[in-house]
């Protein structure tokens, strides 16, 4: 029930109000304009519309009609009077009273003296009829009350009357504008942080789902574009506001009101469009997330690092099975200048230094002998308790940066010598081997086609939309396309399933992703599907049908959840993972019989021969990546390495090692 509709308890009352009084002002008017048809007492005689001198006011009658509808008792209106009655040789017969007295005439006997007082038959079928009037709308009120609590309209109210408390209570809280399956994740993310969250959305069997699961947040039933909602939410006092409706215009209006209602509030906001992402920075928002990018991104390291991205959702809170983090430090001020070395920092155990931020410029793998500066932000790898106690022994509690925007990324140009298919293939199928097929040619797919390019990997495209085709044509020029259904098995067959490494469907419907599942294992059961999927409902199916499954909703929620919490550390993260970036993160396996294998992190040297770092490693058998590892640490066949460093010098750390991971 929305705050801002009717169906409310003060909004049935006034309407019930305005019924009863029109209802009583109804009968009211009945009574006394049929005052002049059938008279009130049949020993009064009385007129009500008459010129005599005893007719009834509007205010008589008013009473009449509300005893009427309510009690239908009349003694203290009607009464009783002392009549004689009077009668003449012919049997005709008069009447005096103490009222309505008559002149005795002639010809008349007294015949006998009674107490008289009586409604007509008129009188009495009108007052029946009032008094049904009556109940009815009596009958009415009693529903319209027992409505409200059976439907739990009451509750609802409550829970509003018990959120408006809470936000009082309220500051340095969230406010999430949209309570969908992005939102929710954020939602998911913020608690675990034990910050405070306000959720507005106007949808509301989203807000009663909310309250039943969360009661110790608060959920407000608006519309988020609406200035007295972000104010009901009170942005003055609030952390951040994320904006994670599917709708970009709905987006760009809440983050322009909630920028003028909060200059200093941090705003991330969703963008469904790329064309959008501008128009919401200019609007005020200090982080846009493009989702469409995001998964696109996730499914192609999937596809080419999956190793890294297990151990990217380990740190991200997206996986359970490890306690790590990545966070950021604002260093204190000091007065005079400090080392990275000299911190407390360099003697602890479990963690690494990623990189650290002077203004806009980061600095990744720094050295030992790397000056700090005041307002430095450190950002760090990590145990969650370890990075804890560093934060209270050498710096201020971590902080946001007043406005910070993600650079844009750009997929970089691969070399001349990248393998890739060029023109549309015969009908005979592709002469490809090893190659990725992407099912979908919309803006998941171009991003997911774009990162296969820029680090050297042969795809194919498949689609039956010729106008996304073309746009694909477009931006990726070099890309092998194929027009057709992608859950054909002939298409797929052109597309030489039989022989690709892995296929990703990225359909808008559940149900033909996992067609096309189904029917690429029945083609070539070795392959590795991944899917994307937005109906929780259809999880299963799909793993179960042989594909691994990314839900939209889950990485573009925690996505924001981290723009807001960990603003720095999520910058970060984009540039490292970004295969077009200078420096990145990777993972690499240590083969048998290669130069690596069986040697300590110390004898080999990385670092001086490669220029990176490695910032974790996980042994053979084991589930636990360890952060920092020991110099001394064996570097035992099937070890993975966690890396960062420059683009450029992961192949040579390959080379060494043996294979990626």
């Amino acid at each position: 029930m929305s705050e801002t509709q009717t169906g409310s308890l003060a909004n049935r009352g006034r309407k019930a109000f305005k019924l009863g009084a029109l209802v009583v002002l109804g009968c009211t008017a009945l009574f006394y304009f049929t005052g002049c048809i059938c008279g009130m007492n049949a020993g009064y005689g009385k007129r009500w519309l008459s010129l005599a001198d005893d007719k009834w006011e509007f205010t008589e009658c008013l009473y009449f009609s509300a005893i009427t509808l309510t009690t239908i008792g009349y003694t203290d209106l009607l009464g009783t009077e002392q009549c004689a009655v009077y009668k003449d040789a012919n049997g005709r017969y008069r009447w005096e009273s103490n009222t309505d007295p008559h002149t005795s005439e002639e010809g008349y006997d007294k015949v006998s003296e009674t107490l008289y007082a009586d409604f007509t038959p008129w009188t009495r079928m009108l007052t029946t009829l009032v008094a049904i009037i009556g109940i009815t709308f009596f009958l009415y009120v009693i529903a319209q009350v027992t409505s409200f609590f059976v439907e739990g309209q009451y509750q609802e109210i409550a829970a509003a009357k018990r959120a408006r408390k809470q936000i009082k209570r309220f500051t340095g809280h969230l406010i999430l504008c949209g309570g969908g399956g992005n939102g929710r994740m954020v939602l998911e993310q913020a608690q675990k942080e034990g910050v405070n969250c306000v959720v507005i959305d106007r949808d509301n069997e989203v807000i009663r789902e909310l309250r039943q699961k969360h009661s110790t947040i608060a959920c407000l039933n608006r519309d988020a574009t609406d200035v007295e909602s972000l104010e009901a939410a009170a942005v003055d006092r609030a952390r951040g506001v994320v904006s994670v409706m599917s709708d970009d215009r709905a987006n760009l209006v809440t983050t322009v009101t909630a920028r003028q209602l909060s200059p200093s509030v941090r705003i991330v906001s969703r963008c469904v469009r790329e064309q959008s992402n501008r128009q919401l920075q200019y609007a005020g928002a200090d982080s846009v997330v493009n989702t469409a990018k995001l998964i696109g991104l996730r499914i192609a390291s999937e596809l080419i690092r999956p190793t890294m991205v297990e151990f990217l959702g380990i740190i991200l809170g997206h996986d359970g099975t490890q306690d790590l983090v990545i966070s950021e430090i604002h260093l204190q001020k000091k007065d005079d200048a400090r080392t990275l070395g000299s911190l407390p920092l360099a003697q602890a155990a479990g963690v690494e230094i990623v990189a650290f931020r002077r203004g806009e410029i980061y600095t990744f793998n720094p050295a030992n002998d790397a000056l700090l500066h005041e307002d430095d932000e450190l950002i760090m790898l990590g145990t969650r308790e370890t990075i804890s106690q560093l934060s209270q022994a050498i710096a201020k509690s971590p902080a946001s940066p007043d406005h910070e925007t993600t650079p844009e990324q750009q997929p970089g140009q691969p070399e001349d010598t990248a393998p890739v298919a060029e023109g549309e293939s015969a009908e005979g199928g592709l002469e490809l081997h090893g190659h990725f097929i992407i099912c979908g040619a919309g803006a998941v797919g171009r991003i997911i086609a774009a990162e296969l390019f820029a680090t050297r990997r042969t795809c194919v495209c498949i689609d039956n939309d010729r106008e996304a085709l073309n746009e694909f044509r477009r931006t990726l020029p070099n890309v092998q396309v194929i027009e057709g259904e992608p859950y054909s098995p002939d298409v797929l067959a052109r597309a030489n399933v039989r022989d690709a490494r892995s296929l990703a469907t990225t359909l808008s419907s559940d149900r033909d992703n996992l067609i096309v599942v189904l029917t690429a294992m029945q083609a070539n059961p070795s392959i590795r599907v991944l899917s994307v999927v937005t109906d929780e409902a259809d999880h299963l199916r799909l793993q179960r049908a042989g594909a691994e499954t990314i839900c939209p909703a889950k990485i573009g929620g925690r996505r924001m959840a981290s723009e807001l919490l960990r603003p720095t550390a999520a910058t970060v993260l984009d540039r490292m993972i970004d295969s077009s970036g200078a420096v990145r993160f990777e993972a690499v396996v240590v083969n048998e019989g290669t130069e690596l294998a069986g040697v300590s992190l110390a004898k080999a040297g990385l670092f001086n021969r490669t220029r990176l770092r490695v910032l974790a490693v996980r042994k053979t058998g084991q589930q636990q990546y360890v952060i920092k590892p020991a110099p001394e640490t064996i570097l035992d066949p099937g070890t993975v390495l966690i890396v960062s460093g420059p683009t450029t010098n992961i192949t040579k750390l390959v080379t060494l090692a043996g294979d990626w991971a």
